[in-house]
């Protein structure tokens, strides 16, 4: 054995294989590598997940790897040995072995004429086996045996490393796509369309978007030629605070069929917030409701804990609609109240979510101000304003906001 030669490769494995190299391309790597320190012709690796399924195979050449796939439909082979018991086990004349009695016969047809098999171990863990041939019978020394078995366990190291990334990698995915689904139960899967309003709406997920978030939105019409409009942020993020926005979702639904005043409506999902005695699990809304006159929109609005609606005017001025109320979830009574508005044609009322208002980049949010300032110079239909919002919170932290954030603009026509 090359034991300068060994180092070298050492270094190099702790240099390359600590990136983000795939399960394969270290198998790769090593079943390449190996035969520039033990005097050997090929190698080949199985990574395996039990005794009849292997996970991963890599060889330094065709033969081998044809060598290698045989011990798996055989089920008997050096490599099986080797990964069952953590010994490393010796052929050194593959044409006189008798312990193998499919595998050695098929491996000297193929022109090999030793083998020599090393776990891939870690700890108690076994998690495949290297594989060494020789063209001609050959017996490894003391020396090349240790060597081998050092490149085996170090590979193992990496290869347990590489699976855990690959298993996060896996989860981060499926929360990714759980998060997706369970916000759009959050969300209606389009806008209606309500009469005298255009209306649109566009949730922005922060932090990649791996974990479900407590921003909803809803719509739904109401008796007396009514509808209600509803926007919330639960405090948290996850499975709870999903089914806590669900919850208020449709406890408003049902509330608002039973009740006209925002407030009433409201009152009533604080309360079933509270009966809940989930601690620390409250959030915040505005509710409104709308009916169509002859003179624009009649808007009835209420809001506990929400950051406040903006009111544009037709000249552009921007005006907060500030109702009183605490978060829901925290006291038995939040102080809300009932405020009252007309929207003449060409007025917008836009609602948001704090994830608007608090994308940072460094110690600098976006802010209100700012969002004033782009609500009174922004042009277009409901769906360009809201774009513009979100997109302008996003180049403030460079694309990528810390909460969730949900905006809606509701245009009077």
């Amino acid at each position: 054995m090359d034991e300068q030669r060994l180092t070298t490769v050492l270094v190099e494995f702790a240099r390359t294989l600590t990136s983000d190299f795939s399960i394969q391309k270290i198998l790769d790597h090593l079943a390449d590598r190996v035969v520039e320190v033990i005097p050997v012709s090929g190698a080949g690796v199985l990574l395996m997940d039990s005794d009849t399924e292997h996970h991963f195979v890599a060889a330094s050449d065709d033969v081998i790897l044809g060598v290698e796939t045989l011990q798996m439909e055989l089920q008997e082979g050096p490599c099986l040995q080797a990964y069952r018991t953590g010994q490393h086990v010796a052929i050194r004349d593959l044409a006189q072995d008798t312990t193998f009695a499919r595998f050695s016969p098929a491996a000297a047809q193929a022109g090999l004429g030793a083998v020599y098999s090393f776990p891939l171990r870690l700890d108690d863990r076994q998690l495949g086996a290297l594989e060494l041939y020789a063209k001609e019978p050959v017996e490894l020394s003391a020396a090349d045996l240790v060597g081998a078995q050092i490149l085996a366990d170090v590979t193992a190291a990496y290869l347990f490393n590489a699976r855990a990334r690959q298993a996060a990698r896996d989860l981060l995915r499926t929360s990714a796509e759980l998060a997706a689904t369970l916000q759009e139960s959050l969300l209606p899967p389009e806008l209606p369309v309500v009469p005298g309003l255009t209306v649109a709406a566009r949730f922005q997920p922060g932090r990649g978007g791996t974990l479900v978030g407590g921003d909803f939105y809803d719509i739904f019409p109401l008796p007396g030629k009514r509808w209600g409009i509803l926007m919330g942020d639960v405090v948290g993020h996850g499975a709870r605070a999903a089914t806590l926005a669900a919850l208020a979702r449709y406890t408003v639904r049902t509330l608002a069929v039973l009740q006209t005043s925002p407030r009433r409506v409201l009152t009533g999902l604080n309360d079933t917030v509270l009966a809940r005695a989930e601690p620390e699990r409250f959030l915040s809304a505005v509710y409104l409701t709308t009916r169509k006159t002859t003179d624009g929109v009649e808007v009835k609005l209420a809001r506990g804990g929400h950051p406040a609606p903006l009111l544009r005017r037709v000249d552009g001025t921007v005006d907060p609609i500030d109702a009183p109320g605490r978060l829901l979830g925290c006291l038995p009574n939040p102080g809300l109240a009932d405020v009252r508005l007309l929207l003449a044609p060409g007025e917008l009322l836009l609602l948001y979510t704090d994830g608007v208002t608090e994308a940072r980049r460094a110690n600098e949010q976006f802010s209100d101000t700012r969002l004033r300032a782009l609500l009174a110079a922004s042009l277009g239909d409901a769906q360009t304003i809201v774009d513009q919002v979100i997109d302008a919170a996003l180049a403030h932290c460079d694309g990528e906001l810390a909460d969730d954030a949900a905006v809606m603009a509701i245009l009077a026509t």
